[in-house]
């Protein structure tokens, strides 16, 4: 005889027919007679079925019977089922437990809860109607018509085919752990007003999202696990994170109500944002890094309050608020792309820094508050504008591109203006700027043409640091100096009627590097100080004489003094004199008449300067000696001399006796005093002197580089020079003692 037993897979077939055999051999069926409870034996006419059906038991409820549970009954054998053409209800907190077996039949199930697990079977259609339904089916496939009036739980996917419906009672909650809804002919019905919870797993959101009773909706998945939106949400209620990340994957999100929890949101660039949360939201919103990006973002959370960001974000469209709301970006990084609109503002700090991107104008008006924001980067593009709504305070201002127009606010910058960028800031009289550093400022601050105008400027920058300006700027009010420098290079700055420059010094003052000046308005009722230098301090004064005419003095200083006033041999390299030369203009004309101060340091001394018979020196064809002669008066750091009288604007210097202006024309203290004959001369120059005096007479000659080439004395009427050693050109020889000075020019053949 053959031994089957010795293929091992026939023994286990025969052993499972045998088992199955056995339990259809110990199945019994229970018949509802009549109307009752599980546990009457009056129900069954006699034996009670099992509340826990672990056999191949049949239960068989009967058209127009009910049968109630008053206890919890399972179904917990594969072969076990329930088959209700009647009617199954439970009282309050009975559970109906399919672990394993089929629930079937086309009656009504009427239960408080109704537990489908992953190795039950559900081929019933007919209604059911429970306050929880769990299933942990992997895809039930239903045609029963179900109503969940408290919890549907979803471990499993329900498909409703045709013939079936789901439908949630009113304040119900459908959690979502890792399955959905599908519909396959089946129907679902939304309409009451439900909740959504995501629990446990990372899950796609789908149909449960899809009902116009929508309201609260949570996210409570595990760390690490995230809620990917396969459709737009919009939630009428609220949502709730309590752990876990939203994905939004393209598709927008809008919160009409309360938003709360640990909100973790990974965002997308065509992805729009709306929060409709009247009263504000308590809970800041993370974007997930990688995905710190929306489109569209809508604040709309009432006058005053605010919806805060915790994480960096770049809206790549419009920001839009609404209804004076607030979107605080305290200590991240907000990079504006698009367009800001609407009523409303951002809260900012120190570690804020905003970036607004956008290839055209920001239509709103940007309103900040907060006591300043880190850094605020302007990149519009040429010619498209920005509009401050308030003041703006600044650590570092950056304008790459675009106008900054401050609309009557007021402008402060504490830490730096970077260097790059081509933006101007749009300004008038009504707005103030401020520009304070510790160490100095990197890049220049320029203003729009149509737009130059402040009302006060103040300059407070540590280290010797200075403000350099990149463009003609009025300043009607003040220029007040705390510390540092204003460098205007090639611009002008124009001060307005009224206007003065206070707390100047040695140390804090307008420095003329390029061809710029300091335009003051000169009038008879006091005097326009010039509080100006290179780089040593090099003030002036103009106070008008009475009858002269009135209007603007500008001013440049610049280092060196040359012998055609701004061109020609740089005579400050080798004559005693202060190295720098006060180029005046003025509107005013022929009509004024004014006297002159200049003012200056020892810095600015050189070669052998004296503070002795010092003048001021005027340069129209030449270097003039008609000004007033005196010593120089010293008070604090600073040595002034004096010209009165002056009637014509141009360069002017400061000489002292010993100065000879090479490359000018001759010098005479009194007319006709000294005669030089012949001129030119080829062996011998002869001096006739005419003074009434008999002191004796310094007589220095000097070539076209300023080097003095042979010296003599003599105090005769006539006085013989040799000058055949002397190579031909052009010379001066300045003859001078105590009570005269003169300087003639001669040339060697």
């Amino acid at each position: 005889m053959k031994n089957n037993f010795a293929n091992p897979v026939k023994f286990s077939l025969l052993l499972a027919s045998f088992m199955l055999v056995c339990g259809f051999a110990s199945a019994t069926t229970y018949t509802a007679v009549v109307s009752g409870n599980w546990s009457s034996s009056l129900t069954w006419g006699g034996s009670v079925p099992p509340a826990n059906l672990t056999s191949a038991d049949q239960v068989i409820i009967g058209a127009g019977l009910n049968v109630t549970m008053d206890q919890n009954v399972t179904l917990n054998n594969a072969l076990a089922q329930i088959n209700v053409l009647g009617t199954l209800s439970s009282a309050t907190h009975i559970q109906l437990n399919v672990v394993s077996g089929t629930l079937l039949g086309s009656g009504n199930i009427i239960t408080s809860q109704l537990l489908l697990n992953a190795t039950g079977a559900l081929t019933f259609t007919g209604s059911i109607i429970a306050d929880t339904l769990m299933n942990s089916i992997a895809s039930l496939s239903s045609a029963a018509q179900m109503t969940v009036n408290d919890e549907l739980n979803l471990s499993g996917i329900i498909n409703v085919t045709i013939g079936g419906s789901l439908k949630m009672g009113a304040n119900s909650t459908i959690t979502v752990s890792g399955a959905s809804i599908a519909l396959s002919g089946g129907t679902l019905d939304l309409t009451s007003n439900y909740n959504v919870e995501y629990t446990s797993v990372s899950a796609t959101t789908g149909l449960e999202l899809s009902g116009s009773g929508l309201g609260k909706v949570t996210i409570n998945v595990s760390g690490g696990n995230s809620v990917v939106l396969t459709s737009n949400l919009t939630t009428n209620d609220s949502l709730k994170f309590t752990s876990g990340t939203l994905i939004l994957a393209t598709h927008n999100l809008t919160v009409n109500g309360k938003l709360s929890g640990n909100v973790n949101i990974s965002g997308d660039l065509a992805s729009n944002i709306t929060i409709n949360t009247a009263g504000g939201v308590s809970s800041a919103i993370m974007f997930t890094t990688g995905f710190q990006n929306v489109n569209n973002l809508t604040i709309n959370v009432g006058s005053g309050n605010s919806v805060k960001i915790s994480s960096n974000l770049t809206v790549n469209g419009n920001l839009m608020f609404s209804g004076n709301s607030k979107l605080d970006v305290g200590n991240v990084m907000l990079d504006l792309a698009g367009d800001v609109t609407g009523a409303g503002s951002l809260a900012v700090n120190s570690g804020t820094k905003l970036s607004f991107n956008s290839s055209g104008s920001i239509t709103g008006n940007i309103n900040l508050s907060g006591a300043e924001v880190g850094k605020f980067m302007l990149n519009l593009g040429s010619g498209n504008s920005l509009k401050l709504g308030a003041d703006l305070i600044a650590d570092t201002l950056d304008l790459t591109s675009g106008i900054l127009v401050l609309n009557g606010n007021n402008l402060t910058v504490k830490a730096d203006i970077t260097a790059s960028g081509t933006g101007v800031v749009f300004s008038t009289t009504s707005s103030n700027i401020t520009v304070s550093s510790s160490s100095g400022i990197t890049g220049s601050l320029g203003f729009d043409i149509t737009g130059d105008s402040v009302n006060t400027l103040t300059v407070n920058i540590g280290g010797s640091g200075s403000l350099k300006l990149g463009s003609n700027l009025v300043v009607n009010g003040n220029i007040n100096f705390m510390a540092g420098f204003v460098d205007i290079g090639n611009s002008n700055v124009t001060m307005g009627v009224n206007g003065s420059v206070t707390g100047a010094s040695a140390t804090s003052y307008i420095i003329t590097s390029g061809s710029g000046n300091l335009i003051m308005h000169a009038n008879l009722t006091g005097t326009a100080k010039f509080e100006i230098g290179t780089s040593t301090y090099l003030p002036a004064e103009i106070t008008l004489n009475s009858g002269s005419d009135t209007g603007s003095i500008g001013l440049n200083v610049s280092s060196g003094v040359y012998a055609q006033g701004t061109s020609g041999i740089q005579i400050s390299s080798f004559q005693p004199m202060v190295n720098a030369t006060w180029l005046f203009q003025n509107n005013i004309g022929a009509g004024i008449n004014a006297n002159m101060k200049l003012s200056w340091t020892s810095a600015a001394e050189v070669n052998g300067f004296s503070h002795t018979d010092d003048y001021i020196s005027h340069y129209a064809s030449f270097w003039d000696n008609v000004g007033d002669s005196m010593n120089a008066v010293f008070s604090g750091s600073l040595y002034s001399v004096t010209r009165a009288n002056v009637t014509s604007m141009s360069p002017f210097a400061v000489f002292d006796q010993q100065t000879i202006p090479t490359g000018t024309n001759e010098i005479t203290g009194t007319a006709g005093a000294i005669i030089l004959y012949p001129n030119p001369a080829f062996q011998n120059l002869y001096i006739k002197n005419t003074f009434a005096s008999t002191e004796v007479i310094n007589a220095e000659i000097y070539n076209t580089l300023g080097q003095m080439v042979s010296n003599y004395q003599f105090k005769d009427d006539v006085f013989t020079i040799p000058v055949g050693k002397l190579a031909t050109g052009t010379y001066l020889i300045k003859f001078y003692n105590d009570n005269m000075q003169v300087v003639k020019k001669f040339s060697k053949l």
